[in-house]
Order: C-alpha cells, then structure tokens, then sequence
C-alpha cells in the first residue's frame, strides 16, 4: 500500500501536456510510460515508499540510474532513479532521443531504418499537420522507401507497412541501419538449439553444449483451455523449427476487447505453426512474466542478436525469407520446466 504524499512536495505530471523537448544524444538515459494508466513517482524503491506524484501515460522522463529495491512482482525488483523518486522499471521503456542526418535519396529498394526518439506520428501526407496515421516507438524498424521536403524544406522519409498504409515522418528521427550491422554471427555453426524456459521465463542460446547467450522474455499469457480446468498459454510446447524471418512486421490480431495493432515489430523469428515468434518489442519493459498472446517478447537488442544468430539467414534486401520443412531453420525447443 503506498503511503500518502504530501502536497507541498506532489510532482504534479500526471495532467501536464505531453513534451517533446527532450534531452537529446546517447548519453540522455530516458524512459517512456508504457503502462496504459500511469504510474507512481515513489520516494523510495519500494511499494511502502511515499507518493511524490504521477506520470501519464506517454510521458517521457529523464532517468538516472537502475537501483534494486522491492519489486511489485517478484519476477523484477528494478527501479529506475528519477530526479526526485524512482519508478518500477516494468512500466517504463528504456528509450533514446538521437536525430540523425537524413539522407538525400533512398535507393529504388528502400533502406532499413529504426525510430531513434522516444515515439514520433507519422502523417498521411509529409506536412507537420496532416492526419495522424499511426504512432511510431523507439526501436520499431521499418523501410524507407523516398525521401520528401515537407513546408519549410525539411527532409521526411516515407515509411512503407505490408499492409499499404502510407505513413510519413521526419527523416531525423530514423536511424539508417546498414547492412554491415546485420552481419550474421557465427554462420558457420550448424548444431545451434534455442532452449526457452517458459517457468523461468528466459532462453538460452547452446552452440553444441556451449551456452552462448541468455535473455529474459515475456511469453504467452496464462489462461484456462478449453476444459475449464487446464492452465495453457499461446506459446507451443516442443521442438519447431525457425520456418520465416522478417527484419519488420505489422502485427495485427486479437478480439475486440483485447486486440493489437502493432507496426514495425523488429527482428521476427516465426517458429510456431500458429504463427509464434521471437521477436522485439517496445510496447512494455514486463520481461520475466507472460505478457503476450503466445509470442516471445524480448528486449530489441536480444531479438536482433538473435535474429543475426539463427538460421535461415536473412540478406539485407528485401530483408524476409521463408524457408520449407527439408531447409528448416534454427531449432526453438520450447520447455515448461528447465
């Protein structure tokens, strides 16, 4: 239970509008809300600390460091240090504010790229006031495809989507991803297993016996099956074999009370017949407890070694591949217990 606040000392950001000015360059440590109701500013790294204040959904927040304390889950007891208070780590995305040079010209292919700001919207039309399409997250990866001048002469990029919505933003938020970035890691190992531990909620990387990496994720959410008595997740259980890769996907899906409706998903690994996958995400900091509807949510950074890590490989352009059973991919070996 948290303890009461005092006025006089109430960080009042929970009704402040939403800045966009904020600290720029790689060493700006920032955060973004990503829990739907807003969280707590806590005077301490524990639930019983005392309330400072709130932030809105959104809100962007300069943060100091990650200090241990008392989680509200057991699975993460990771704060983030504010400048006054902490914040549970599970409700803000580690994010970066990093504009970049645009480029003159895209070749006819298009050119990958990641949002590098905390979120940017991208509009109908490549003019600051058109119709907001969708909101674009830091880390999502999409293709640009043509580069524009907006009013004033500043340089926008058009964002291709599979699904044909034509989406624009401002080239500066993107950062190019080159091709040398995505050079695949050890290519000549063929005997290499993902383990995943859905009790512990991680994954293992074995190149033979040799555990080469380790990452927490977010499996498929726990629900009853069908008999009313059996506790089941959207994540299968057993051995599949890596069958599609794709640098980006618009995800798409769920029922009307709790759907999703997700571009740029980076890094996608489908291993599942029922359409899992490993893969980044930017809409939660939850990892360590089942979150998804049967896909592996992982940090970006771990989705992309991943995806540099495991068959089939995928070239640059046009940056997807599927392969059929006789050439399957990489090994997920999907366990309940360890």
């Amino acid at each position: 239970m948290v303890g009461a606040a005092l006025p006089s000392r109430r960080i009042s950001i929970l009704q402040s509008p939403i800045s966009t000015d904020w600290p720029q360059g790689p060493n700006a440590r920032l955060g973004r809300v990503v829990w739907p109701w807003g969280v707590k500013i806590l005077s301490r790294p524990d639930p019983l600390g005392r309330e400072l204040g709130e932030l809105h959904p959104e809100a962007v927040v300069v943060t100091v460091r990650d200090v241990v304390g008392r989680g509200l889950a057991p699975h993460n007891h990771v704060y983030n240090e504010l400048e006054k208070g902490y914040v549970y780590s599970s409700y803000l995305q580690p994010v970066r504010n990093i504009h970049n040079t645009p480029l003159a010209a895209v070749p006819s292919e298009g050119v990958w790229a990641e949002v590098s700001v905390p979120y940017v919207d991208a509009r109908k039309e490549a003019q600051p006031d058109a119709a907001i399409v969708y909101r674009l997250y830091y880390s999502a990866v999409f293709k640009i495809v043509e580069v524009l001048k907006a009013a004033g002469g500043s340089a926008w990029y058009r964002v291709s989507d599979e699904t044909g919505v034509r989406m624009y933003a401002p080239a500066e938020v993107f950062r190019i991803i080159s091709s040398d970035e995505l050079i695949p890691l050890s290519p000549n190992v063929e005997d290499k297993t993902i383990v995943v531990y859905l009790k512990e909620q991680a994954l293992s990387a074995f190149e033979g016996k040799a555990e080469v990496f380790r990452a927490r994720l977010s499996s498929g959410a726990l629900y009853f099956g069908e008999d009313g008595q059996t506790v089941t997740s959207g994540t299968p259980v057993g051995g599949h074999s890596i069958w599609q890769k794709r640098f980006s996907r618009h995800m798409v899906g769920g029922t009307r009370e709790a759907g999703y409706d997700l571009p740029g998903v980076g890094w996608v690994s489908y291993f599942g017949s029922n359409g899992a996958a490993l893969h980044s995400t930017y809409w939660h900091n939850d990892y360590g407890t089942p979150k998804s509807h049967g896909c592996l949510n992982l940090r970006p950074e771990d989705a992309r070694w991943l995806f540099r890590w495991t068959a089939p490989l995928v070239s640059y352009q046009p940056g997807d591949i599927t392969v059929q059973w006789a050439n399957r991919g990489t090994l997920v070996d999907v366990r309940v217990e360890a």
